[in-house]
C-alpha cells in the first residue's frame, strides 16, 4: 500500500547502528599442530598420522619443509637415485647372502626333457654280450611246460568208436534225400490220378428247383449289393485317380457277370457235372 503524503516525512530520522557480537576466540593454542595430521611430516622425525599436540616441542622439522623442494632444488641428482630395498628394514640383504634356489618336490622323479634339435645322440656304444650263448643258456635252464612233458604217440585209428562206420553227417544227408524222393513220388502219383479222372466222362447230377431258387436269390442279393456301391460313383465324370478308374471297371464287369449268371439260371434246367 502506497504511503500517504505527509509533512512529517520531511523530518530527518536518526540513524540506527546494529551492535556487533564479540568475536569468537578458541581456548586452544592456535599455533599448536593439528592432532593426527600428516601435513608437512615428510623429512622430519614426526610419524605420519600421530598426535603432535603435547609432543610438538620435542619434534624437529626442517626449516625448508613445505609443499615440495625449495626453489632451485627441483632438479634431480643423476647419482642419487633410489636403489633396490634402500628403505626396506625387514627385507633380505642381498649383499650378505644369496637366495635359495627353488626346486620342485618331485624333481628327482621327473622324466628327462625332450632332446633339442641341436642335440646329437651318443655314438659308438657297443655291447660285449653274446646273444647266441645267452639264448642257449636260457633255453637249457628253462622249466619245461605241460606240452613238453606229454608223450607224442602215433594214434591207433582201429581203437576209435566210429571206426569203419559212415560219419553221422552223411547219414543225415541220406535221410533227407530219401524224404525228398518219397514226397516227389507221392506228388507224381496224385497228378496221375487227377489226369485219369479228367479223361473219363464225369458224372452228371440235376439240381432241384429249390436249390436253383436259392442260388438265384443269392446272385440277385449280390447284384443289389454291388449295384448300390456302383450307383454312388457312376455319376462321377472326372476320375482323377487310377484307383477310381479300376474300381469302376471292376464293378461294371462284376455286374455284367452276375446278370449273365442270373439269365442262365432262370427258366432253365441246370445240370452239375
Amino acid at each position: 500500500m502506497q504511503q500517504e503524503e505527509s509533512i512529517y516525512n520531511l523530518i530527518p530520522k536518526p540513524e540506527y547502528k546494529e551492535k556487533k557480537a564479540p568475536r569468537y576466540k578458541s581456548k586452544y593454542d592456535p599455533n599448536a599442530p593439528v592432532v593426527g595430521s600428516t601435513f608437512a611430516v615428510q623429512g622430519g622425525t614426526a610419524l605420519p598420522g600421530s598426535g603432535l599436540g603435547a609432543d610438538s616441542q620435542t619434534t624437529s622439522k626442517k626449516k625448508t619443509a613445505a609443499f615440495g623442494p625449495g626453489l632451485g632444488k627441483s632438479k634431480p641428482d643423476p647419482k642419487g637415485y633410489m636403489k633396490k630395498q634402500a628403505k626396506t628394514t625387514t627385507g633380505m640383504d642381498l649383499g650378505k647372502s644369496q637366495p635359495k634356489k627353488f626346486t620342485y618336490a618331485n624333481s628327482d622323479k621327473r622324466r628327462p626333457g625332450v632332446p633339442k634339435k641341436d642335440d646329437k645322440p651318443v655314438m659308438g656304444l657297443q655291447s660285449t654280450k653274446n646273444f647266441v650263448t645267452a639264448n642257449a643258456v636260457e633255453s637249457i635252464l628253462a622249466v619245461p611246460g605241460n606240452r613238453a612233458r606229454q608223450q607224442n604217440e602215433t594214434p591207433v585209428y582201429r581203437n576209435k568208436v566210429d571206426y569203419g562206420k559212415a560219419p553221422s553227417y552223411l547219414q543225415d544227408v541220406k535221410r533227407e534225400i530219401e524224404q525228398e524222393n518219397t514226397m516227389i513220388d507221392e506228388y507224381v502219383r496224385q497228378q496221375d490220378q487227377v489226369g485219369a479222372m479228367m479223361t473219363d466222362d464225369p458224372p452228371e447230377e440235376d439240381i432241384t428247383d429249390e436249390e436253383r431258387d436259392e442260388l438265384l436269390d443269392a446272385l440277385k442279393t449280390k447284384w443289389d449289393s454291388v449295384n448300390c456301391k456302383y450307383q454312388k460313383m457312376c455319376h462321377m465324370v472326372k476320375l482323377d485317380t487310377i484307383g477310381k478308374v479300376r474300381r469302376k471297371e471292376q464293378m461294371e464287369s462284376e455286374l455284367t457277370q452276375l446278370e449273365k449268371d442270373i439269365e442262365m439260371l432262370e427258366d432253365r434246367k441246370v445240370v452239375i457235372r
